[in-house]
């Protein structure tokens, strides 16, 4: 996504396991990550690309409140665009925050795109690097935190280098849309912002040097009910991690000294990444706005105490560095707690009745075969946490188990490389006594990529920047599989989401290869063909009643001077569940 970026998949030589210690240095893979001028792209409708799956909204006006219209983002780097709104008084159902985005004024790669309230994070996405995008994200569960005159904090890193011809600038249109109706029962009434930086606003970059984060913590008292919530997304060489030796990556969650959960990444791939053409128009999965949110239920460590000392940990990250000699696979992370508060009914005690955290790594496993070099790895966890909690009016059961499991296998010679990585998770909680709640959520992300590449330098490759001919040519299958349930009281809230997208193809021309990560401009192009199919059903039921999205696309790129594609089918209907 940003564009110092490197694929570290092709076009390098594994060492035997008895050679581990010394760092390993291989020579630059040859995929990249690559923007094209826009002298190549075609044309401007209104939404050149969208994300799948959406929220129907109810059928009742909105309020609509604006925080950024046309807004230009050029050489920003990682300083927000501030807006200050009042959000008007009032109940509402469903809340939504839509981001559209132009790119215009030159060529540009693709960026992050987020969005914080109070510091805290709500979007998490990217731009499309040509033409515009619009995407969403449900904002609901932070009705309490969009209360009176709040601080929205808008992100797009965007860098310029006129040198080799990067100038492209976004202009953003944001828009909050409150929808009248009954409040979801339930909702957090304090949010933490986690891992503040100097601007404001949550977010760190964890790298081999510094794969942990620590931070203490103040909790009110009060607090019956503790969630975390995390955002995160791989750049540098951990753009496609999944592609890299080794091939998984956890995110581990240490409350004090205690394993309290594990996210699994998605393996989200940018609109510049691996074939720049297969996502235009029709974008990877959780790509211009991530729709999977996970939710670690927190409650039993409450007594371990209100002050406790929050860890990350990014797995294999040092792993990385000593198989290639680079610092530079870095992990970008957001996050908030979620607090339920009462400041009137404070906690007098608590124990655990159950508490084991257990990850295990099998690290990587390298053989040598007659095609090229096999690698694997695997890897599981499971966490179980109980805690009776006693509060000066009432008492409170609280219960949580998660478990997962993932799995990666590569094959790979100088020009050829098949990888498949697969992830699956597991969480149930419950809570029990002055109320009663539960959460469920589980997944599966598999993706399977399978590529050969060439490429003859032209200028000196050990001068950057430098020329190559380039070709490429492969598969790409991803999916996802998301269920969540949650309840609180006789509120019930469900989703489940079904959604694959395969791609096939690949191009040819000549590449300008302008940083040691693998960023490339195209120069010219050759050959261009790629078709990209994208599924998806889904499920948005409230207390059993909603609706069920069924969406199919098709994307192709056929033209080596119309580089915008085209969709050549389109399907996206919503049927009524009562």
């Amino acid at each position: 996504m940003k564009w110092l970026l490197l694929l570290f998949l092709i076009g390098f030589t594994i060492l035997p396991l008895a050679s581990w210690g010394q760092p390993i240095h291989y020579s630059r893979g040859l995929l990249f990550n690559v923007t094209t001028s826009r002298d190549l792209v075609g044309y401007d409708p209104k939404y050149y690309s969208f994300e799948a799956f959406s929220i129907h909204p109810p059928n009742v006006t909105p309020i609509r409140v604006v925080l950024a219209k046309n807004i230009t983002i050029g050489a920003t780097g990682l300083t927000p665009i501030v807006r200050k709104v009042d959000i008007p008084k009032g109940n509402y159902s469903l809340i939504l925050l839509n981001i559209s985005i132009n790119e215009t004024n030159g060529t540009q790669f693709d960026r992050a795109a987020y969005v914080f309230v109070n510091g805290v994070p709500v979007f998490w996405g990217s731009t499309q690097e040509i033409l515009n995008s619009t995407a969403e994200s449900d904002l609901t569960l932070f009705e309490n935190l969009l209360q009176g005159n709040v601080t929205f904090q808008i992100v797009i890193p965007n860098f310029i280098d006129k040198a080799i011809g990067i100038t492209g600038i976004y202009k953003v249109n944001a828009t909050l849309y409150l929808y009248p109706g009954p409040r979801p029962q339930g909702l957090p009434n304090q949010f933490i912002p986690l891992f503040l930086n100097s601007l404001n606003y949550s977010y760190i970059v964890l790298n081999p040097t510094h794969p942990s984060y620590s931070e203490s913590l103040n909790i009110p008292n009060g607090t019956y009910r503790d969630l975390l919530l995390l955002y995160e997304e791989g750049g540098g060489n951990d753009e496609f991690w999944y592609t890299n030796e080794p091939a998984t990556r956890s995110i581990l969650v240490r409350y004090d000294s205690l394993l309290a959960g594990v996210v699994n990444p998605y393996e989200t791939i940018y609109t510049g990444g691996i074939d720049l053409f297969a996502w235009k128009p029709l974008t990877s999965i959780n790509t211009l706005s991530f729709h999977t949110p996970y939710l670690m239920e927190l409650t039993p460590l409450l007594a371990l105490g209100l002050h406790p000392t929050l860890s990350l940990t990014v797995s294999n990250l040092q792993e990385a560095k000593v198989l290639t000699g680079s610092n530079a696979f870095d992990w970008d992370l957001a996050g908030v707690l979620l607090l339920w508060v009462n400041s009137s009914n404070p906690l007098m005690s608590a124990n655990f009745t159950r508490a084991m955290g257990s990850f295990m790594d099998s690290s990587p496993i390298f053989q040598p075969g007659f095609s090229g070099t096999y690698y694997q790895e695997n890897g599981h966890y499971s966490i179980e946490y109980a805690s009776v909690l006693k509060f000066l009016h009432g008492s409170e059961s609280s219960a949580v188990t998660q478990r997962g499991t993932f799995e990666a296998f590569q094959q790979f010679n100088t020009y050829f490389q098949y990888a498949q990585l697969d992830e699956n998770f597991y969480e149930s909680s419950s809570d029990t006594g002055m109320y009663n709640a539960s959460m469920i959520i589980e997944g599966s992300f598999p993706i399977t990529f399978n590529f050969v590449a060439f490429e003859t330098p032209i200028t000196s490759p050990t001068v950057i920047p430098f020329n190559a001919t380039y070709v490429q040519n492969g598969t790409i299958t991803l999916g996802l599989s998301y269920y969540s349930q949650y309840i609180f009281g006789k509120y019930n809230a469900t989703t489940i989401i079904h959604e694959n997208e395969t791609s096939i193809g690949g191009f040819a021309g000549v590449l300008e290869i302008i940083n040691q990560y693998g960023g490339a401009v195209l120069v010219s192009l050759t050959s261009n063909n790629a078709l990209t199919t994208k599924s998806l059903i889904a499920y948005y039921l409230i207390n059993g009643g909603g609706y069920e999205q069924s969406f199919l696309a098709q994307g192709l790129q056929n033209s080596t001077s119309n580089t915008s594609g085209y969709l050549i089918h389109l399907q996206n209907s919503y049927t009524t569940i009562n």
